[in-house]
């Protein structure tokens, strides 16, 4: 399993590309950077953890690396699955376009007010996020349990990952909040890029004596429309698309890693 830095991880290349983040991600003064994350209280609490490594009792038990790699790769492959069929923009016959993992559909409030149109969307990405929060956190456990069993460094690894995961979980869950938040000015950029084009072609159209019925592309604003592939709210589509695909592979990060350090220390031991 090939190992993924977070200074190439694919949400900050989608975020750079929508303009929607710009931080540098640097090794350099890493412990520092780390503190600046945690408070007092958590980094009290993680300096007992780190002090308690060395005495924590191991217990022998076996595990099938096989099958521990076989469920992450299952369960990866299900949530790309799950993510990229939330996207259809045509629903089958007695499909409930209401279900909360289906794409919303897009109406007159969409265009005419930015905020309003986008709740809908936000609530969508929202759901998403907990249901990625929820599978990749059970995947999570798994593996720290197997890895306390393997051997004692693995134990101490688990451990560690484990107090990590505490003291940095309100920072994660805020990082990953921030990205519907910052979605929305995506949203609001198209959507005014979209009104000004369509406002320019009205008045072109008015200056020039175009007719409707001769020119009805340019005085129409159906949802239609914008769906077209390459049309402001497709191209929206793809861009929210593309960032929770980033999202969940930013999530499985840790997983892998530990999943990464069973595979050495099983192959160590042969």
């Amino acid at each position: 399993m090939n190992s993924v830095s977070v200074k190439s991880s694919r949400l900050q290349a989608v975020l750079s590309e929508l303009a929607l983040g710009n931080a540098e991600l640097s090794h350099k003064n890493f412990a520092e950077k780390l503190g600046q994350l945690i408070d007092l209280s958590g980094s009290i609490a993680l300096a007992e953890s780190l002090r308690g490594l060395q005495k924590l009792e191991f217990t022998p038990a076996t595990s099938d690396v096989s099958a521990l790699k076989s469920s992450f790769l299952t369960n990866r492959a299900e949530m790309l699955a799950f993510i990229l069929n939330s996207f259809i923009t045509e629903l089958h016959e007695g499909q409930d376009s209401s279900a909360p993992f289906i794409l919303p559909r897009a109406n007159a409030e969409t265009l005419a007010d930015p905020e309003a149109g986008f709740q809908a969307y936000q609530r969508f990405y929202n759901l998403h996020q907990s249901q990625l929060d929820h599978r990749v956190l059970v995947l999570r456990r798994q593996l720290q349990e197997a890895l306390a069993g393997q051997s004692p460094q693995l134990a101490q690894l688990a451990e560690l990952d484990r107090s990590l995961a505490d003291k940095l979980g309100d920072y994660t869950r805020k990082v990953f909040a921030s990205i519907p938040r910052l979605l929305a000015q995506r949203f609001y950029y198209l959507n005014r890029q979209y009104r000004a084009v369509q406002e320019a072609q009205r008045s072109a159209a008015d200056d020039t004596g175009l007719k409707l019925e001769l020119e009805p592309e340019l005085m129409s604003d159906s949802p239609a429309l914008w769906m077209q592939k390459g049309a402001w709210l497709d191209n929206f589509f793809t861009e929210m698309q593309g960032l929770l695909l980033a999202e969940l592979e930013l999530r499985l990060m840790p997983v892998m890693g530990l999943l990464e350090a069973l595979e050495v220390e099983v192959e160590t031991q042969k």
